[in-house]
This record gives structure tokens, sequence and C-alpha cells, in this order.
């Protein structure tokens, strides 16, 4: 439910939400507990728990009022999304023309936020109401969508308001997503978690395969402007399913700490425990090649392959197919291989198939790509499920924000460089070279995980707090 942007290759959430600097120097014994908490064991059974349990869970979300408010609000947006992924590339190439350089500053406009401003709106969501961030987040995003017809009306339309607009929607982002799960850990009980989140991103993906096919169709009877008022009308819906939720307070009222201590404290959390600092390197590496991929492959779609936009819908929607089948398996997967291997063998499994990409032609060799892809998108997403599960077990509620800006920080660094690089490659190369080696980039980010030594235990471990709140 927000703006949406691609989810990160391990990340988080965000979850999709581990993800930190270069250059900052923190010197901690990587093995040792962090701060202010204490290691439990995983439930038995693995990442959903024991046999006896697993057929309660779930069964309490479909009596929580505030969960449903916010799985229909997020299905909205995502749809909204969906068609936006399509729209916003074809604004910028059919009505004004842009090159592959232009196309990539506006995908790294998405991203940059997030090192100039991401520390410290992680710190300062922290200290706040998630529902009340999440809808005032929500409600720029959508002013930032409308502007863009808005503006074309009167011929004011230029590329440099894209990217303005991808820059305002990347920082609107980064609010919605740190309060994201704090809200969610708020009105879901652990049991549920699991089942929460599969069918969030379940959904999410199903959106996402409405979206595109969607945003095609209407680019093509409407123009790409007009239908580019279906996110903002995506992200109103999110506002009023927000607007009426109405979560339990906290027990004890949030604590607001002076914002460089709390930008710091997010900052030990993540440099201080190996996971979650291997996972935010990993995913920066993974995302760099899958940002890299996405920065061109409309252009390439559109110019090389010459796909009409209801095509190239199509393209993106029987993608997303593969997240939904990733979304409903990750439950079972975690039960089945516990979410230190599962983790590990989603990601491998979907970078294989990254490279591929680049080999499409125009017909039947176009869909045999497009369904590899997919099994790459339905094992970026289990894994996210996995670890998003993970990470709400296992970070403290009172600093998921600042722990979710603080390693995404390292998680989306290379994302801006990725987008312009991409760009600046494929005007040299063309798009398909880039597409490669982008995949190849993200392959070898995800097989590292098998070189760490969490892999002798099923589950990765769970903690718990052993001392109040600072």
């Amino acid at each position: 439910m927000g703006a949406r942007v691609p989810e990160p290759a391990v990340s988080v959430e965000q979850a999709r939400r581990a993800g930190g600097p270069a250059g900052v120097d923190v010197v901690v014994d990587a093995d040792a507990p962090v701060a202010g908490l204490r290691e439990a064991q995983p439930p038995a059974g693995g990442v959903a728990g024991s046999r006896r349990t697993r057929g309660a869970q779930g069964g309490g979300l479909r009596r929580n009022r505030d969960f449903l408010l916010l799985w229909a609000g997020e299905a909205a947006s995502v749809t909204g999304a969906g068609m936006t992924s399509v729209l916003l590339p074809l604004v910028a190439v059919s009505l004004l023309d842009a090159s592959p350089t232009w196309m990539g500053m506006i995908a790294a406009a998405t991203w940059l936020p997030w090192l100039v401003v991401g520390l410290p709106i992680g710190a300062w969501v922290d200290g706040r109401s998630p529902r009340a961030v999440m809808i005032g987040a929500n409600s720029v995003s959508t002013a930032a969508y409308a502007s863009v017809p808005v503006a074309a009306a009167f011929g004011l339309l230029g590329l440099w308001q894209l990217v303005v607009v991808a820059l305002v929607v990347g920082t609107a982002t980064i609010a919605f997503r740190s309060a994201y799960t704090k809200l969610l850990v708020r009105i879901v009980p652990e049991r549920d978690r699991p089942v929460a989140n599969s069918l969030l991103f379940g959904t999410e993906n199903a959106a996402n395969t409405v979206g595109p096919g969607l945003g095609g169709l209407v680019g093509q009877l409407v123009g790409p402007v007009r239908g580019m008022l279906g996110e903002a009308v995506g992200l109103a819906i999110s506002v009023v399913c927000l607007v009426l939720m109405r979560p339990q307070p906290p027990t004890t009222a949030p604590q607001r700490e002076p914002l460089r201590a709390s930008v710091r404290s997010g900052l030990r959390l993540v440099f201080g425990d190996r996971r979650l600092r291997f996972f935010a390197v990993q995913g920066a590496v993974a995302n760099f090649g899958l940002i890299g991929q996405q920065a061109v492959l409309v252009l390439w779609l559109s110019r090389d392959l010459r796909l009409d936009p209801a095509a190239i819908g199509i393209v993106f929607a029987l993608s997303s197919i593969g997240g939904v089948v990733g979304a409903l398996a990750a439950p079972a997967l975690g039960r089945l291989l516990g979410d230190a291997r599962g983790v590990s063998i989603t990601l491998t499994a979907a970078g294989l198939m990254l490279p591929l990409l680049a080999f499409a032609q125009p017909g039947p060799v176009l869909w045999l790509v497009v369904s590899a892809n997919a099994v790459a998108v339905a094992g970026i997403v289990a894994a996210n499920v996995l670890r998003r599960t993970w990470v709400q077990s296992y970070v403290p509620e009172r600093m998921l924000a600042r722990q979710a800006t603080s390693a995404q920080l390292v998680n989306f660094a290379g994302m801006p460089i990725a987008g312009v690089l991409a760009g600046v490659l494929a005007e040299q190369w063309g798009p398909a070279p880039v597409i490669f080696a982008m995949g190849v980039v993200a392959l070898l980010a995800n097989a590292a995980s098998w070189l760490q030594p969490w892999l002798r235990r099923r589950d990765l471990p769970r903690r718990t707090e052993s001392t109040p709140p600072e």
C-alpha cells in the first residue's frame, strides 16, 4: 500500500527490510549479541511453527479488521503502481522522446532519496505513529503522480518533471515502508505473521500481474499520461483504508530519542550483527544488477523488440505470476527447508534465471525467456517473505523503522548508480549486453549466501528483548 518500488533482491522488506553505506567505520564483534537483545531458539518446526499450531495460523487474520483493511489498501495501490511501472517509462519514451540516459536518470531518482534522507527519516518514524506516517506519505505520492496529467494538460510536462516526481515518490516511500512493518507487527500477532506476509506478498504480485497488463491496455486506449491517474486513485484508496483502521495503541508511548542518537543506534544494530550486515551487503550488490536491468528493459522491449504497449504489459504481467507462486509457497518452504536454507535456495534459483532476459527475441523465444524470468521473480519473492517474517521476530518493534532505513541505505546504495550506468552503457553497447551483465551481477550476489556459516542450521535464530526500551 504505498508508492511501489521494485522489491529488493533480498530485502525487505524491504521486508522487504534489512538492507548501510560504504565508509561507515563501526568496529564491533560480529558474533556478539546486539545490545538490548538476547538470542532465542526458532519455534519448533521451523519458520511457521509446529504442526499443532499451523492450522491455527491465518485463522485470526479473517477476523482481523485492521489487517483486512491493510490488505485491501495494498491491493489497490499496487495495482495502480503496476500500471505506472509501464506507463511512466512510456510517457518518457513515446511522448517526450527520452534517451537511454534520461531513462537511467528517472530510474535513479527513485532510489536516490534512500542515500540522502533515508537514515533521518527512519529515525524520525520510530518515534511516531506508523499509521499517521503512512497516511501522510501516500497523500504526498498521490499528489505527485496526479501532477503528471495536470502538467500535460497545460502543455508543461517535461522530462525534468518526471525526475522530480520520482524523487518525491521515492522520499515518501521511505517514510511509508519504514512505518509499514511497525504497523504490521502492531496489528498481527506473531503466530499469524508468516501467513500475513505471504498473503500481502501474494496479493502484491497478483496486483502486479494485473497492473502492467492493465497499464499497457489503458496506455493504448487513453494514452500513458491519462493512465497515470490509475496510481493516484490506487493510493487514494489506500489512504482511506488506513484512515478506517483502528489499531490498538502501544502499551508504552513511543520514545523520541535525539535524531542523531537514533540514527547511530540504527547503524549499530545493522552493522553490529553479522546476519543483518550480510543481507544488507548482499542485497546491495544484487539490487545493483536488478535495477540495471530494469532501467533499460522497457526501452529494449519497445524500441529493439518493437513490442506495443499492450504486449509490454503482458510481459510484465506474466513475470509477476511467479511472484504470486513464490509468495504463497514461502510458508511451506520455510517449514520444509527452514528459513536459512530456504532463502539461499530460492535466491540462487532466481539468480540463475536473470541473465536469460538478454536472449529474448520476438516470437516463441520471448515467452520462454519471460517464463524463466517468472521463476526468478518467484525465488526473489519467496526469499523476501521468509526474510520479512524473520526480521519481524529478530528486531524489536521500537527499532524496526531505523533498522529498515539503516539496512536499506546499503541495500539501495548502488541503485542510482546502476540506473545511470545502465543507461550510459546501453547507448554504447545496446540494451541486451547490459541486461546480461547486470543479471550475472545479481546471480553472483545471490549465490554468495552459500558461503555463510548459518547454513549449518535450518533456521536463522530469533531474538527477544531482554532490556527495557532506552
